[in-house]
């Protein structure tokens, strides 16, 4: 092969080479586009129907939940899964960047075999590594209602978990009463601190509580219009009530 010849294979073989990288290129491009237009692709929807929506970060942890009462997740505390207090429900859950529950919003309501309403919704707001502390609710029972505003006492879940199950496995005596205060005394027992709202006496209220639970001061509107502020002891009794029996109205 003389030089010219070589020369004249080169120069195809680079135009050949040029070719190939244009094609590459224009692939890849397609490739890069196509990704990019599927990772913002949106849909639209005038309806749809669906037992439960996970809404997540990129990194793909929940960060909201919307399911049917038989889909709706248990509530995660620490990285932990624990059991959910009373029977399913439909709702709403919310979580924190770790992953844990931080609140939520559940609801249900049907007849009960007497024909009255039993029925319910209740929105709270969860403290980090622990169970609710404020709640907004209406419940209905037994023919009356509850409507109102409540802030609660808890600890954290770390402080107290496993307790309450070991007290229930415990047999009864010294033992167990002792694994029940320890539970309490972590703050594992969820206390009403506070009730703002309409009392199933059908008063509206403010209900201010002591750490274990028990109402200390009651202002009070009855249905009647009679209004009235309550002092209480340690054991409910009324030690002070404001306007006193028999003073002028």
């Amino acid at each position: 092969m003389d030089q010219q010849e070589l020369i004249t294979q080169l120069s195809r073989q680079n135009r050949l080479l040029k070719q190939v990288l244009a094609v590459s290129a224009t692939g890849l491009t397609v490739i890069l586009l196509t990704a990019a237009a599927s990772t913002e692709n949106r849909g639209k929807f005038s309806e749809i129907d669906v037992e439960r929506i996970n809404i997540v970060s990129p990194e793909g942890k929940n960060q909201m939940v919307i399911a049917n009462h038989l889909r709706l997740p248990g509530p995660i505390v620490d990285g932990k899964q624990v059991s959910r207090m009373g029977p399913q429900r439909p709702g709403m859950i919310f979580y924190n960047s770790t992953g844990d529950e931080n609140g939520g919003f559940i609801f249900d309501g049907k007849l009960d075999d007497k024909g009255k309403p039993d029925a319910g919704m209740h929105f709270s707001m969860d403290r980090f590594g622990g169970d609710q502390q404020l709640s907004l609710g209406h419940f209905e029972s037994g023919g009356t209602m509850e409507s109102g505003l409540k802030i609660y006492d808890r600890g954290l879940q770390k402080d107290y978990d496993g307790l309450y199950d070991a007290y229930e496995k415990a047999p009864a005596g010294a033992e167990k009463d002792a694994l029940l205060k320890k539970w309490k005394d972590a703050g594992g027992q969820q206390t009403n601190r506070l009730f703002v709202g309409k009392t199933r006496g059908k008063s509206s209220a403010v209900i201010l509580a002591d750490a274990k639970g028990k109402a200390r001061i009651m202002m009070l509107v009855t249905p009647e219009g009679e209004p009235m502020l309550n002092f209480l002891d340690d054991n409910g009794k009324i030690i002070q009530s404001l306007p006193q029996k028999g003073s002028a109205k």
